[in-house]
């Protein structure tokens, strides 16, 4: 990827190796220079400064991320307003509808999982975290049909419409026409389309200016998630309480 004019190109270079390595789960020396076609010497000093700052910790050969970036993930969510009110909605949704809700957003084109809570267990949020492309998941779509079409086109042609499964939606011209439907039923599926034998609904959650703060959805595996369920009254119950939240945001800022 180019810089563009005003980035620093070192500052760049060491974030593309910590997302690398974020990526792979970890990785060496030899792979990085290898996949980043860089000096060698100018990959280890990237290396040993991300580890001298606390984002990088070395197992052997292998570098991988440290648990410093746990607290910086813990205080972005902190420093987004009406997030504690979401996660504690998330919950009660998976505890009434014994389903795996999350909470995801939007950012830098890419739908970003920020609490998940799986049915009455409410088990550990191994997600949280993770990043999605927007035009073939249930909270993608949702969120983009509560976009303007120049943010829409902006996002698809940053990262494409990449086929993940034979469900996928790859054809810009059908999704555009699906956004249209979900904008007027208020809620989104998604049936096998970024990854097979799962299925789900979501609906945005707007700010108090109109603006998409993010969208809570509700599925699980297709032999557990009937589409007819689905489709009915999953759809209902998520779009009900995507438009509650929505509501709890807008009066906690008149408030």
């Amino acid at each position: 990827m180019g810089l563009g004019e005003g980035k620093l190109s070192t500052t760049a270079t060491s974030l593309a190796i910590l997302d690398r390595i974020t990526d792979e789960n970890g990785a060496t020396l030899r792979e990085l220079v290898d996949e980043t076609g860089l000096a060698k010497s100018t990959v280890h000093k990237h290396l040993s400064t991300l580890c001298e700052n606390g984002y990088l910790v070395k197992f052997g050969e292998t570098y991988k991320l440290s648990l410093h970036t746990l607290s910086q993930g813990r205080q972005a969510i902190k420093m987004r307003p009406h997030f504690s009110t979401v996660e504690q909605r998330v919950r009660e949704l998976a505890n009434q509808t014994n389903t795996e809700v999350d909470f995801t957003v939007e950012e830098n084109g890419r739908l970003i999982i920020v609490f998940e809570s799986v049915g009455s267990s409410n088990g550990v949020n191994f997600r949280s975290g993770a990043e999605f492309h927007m035009h073939n998941a249930a909270a993608g779509k949702a969120i983009l049909a509560e976009y303007p079409d120049e943010r829409v086109d902006e996002i698809l042609d940053t990262w494409g419409m990449p086929k993940k499964t034979p469900n996928t939606t790859h054809c810009r011209e059908k999704l555009e026409s699906e956004l249209v439907e979900i904008k007027e039923n208020g809620y989104a599926i998604s049936d096998g389309e970024p990854v097979e034998g799962y299925r789900s609904v979501s609906s945005p959650i707007m700010n108090e200016d109109g603006t998409v703060l993010g969208a809570i959805s509700a599925g699980g595996p297709t032999y557990r998630v009937e589409y007819s369920r689905l489709s009915g009254e999953l759809a209902e119950k998520v779009a009900a309480t995507a438009q509650s939240l929505s509501n709890d945001i807008a009066k906690t800022t008149i408030e």
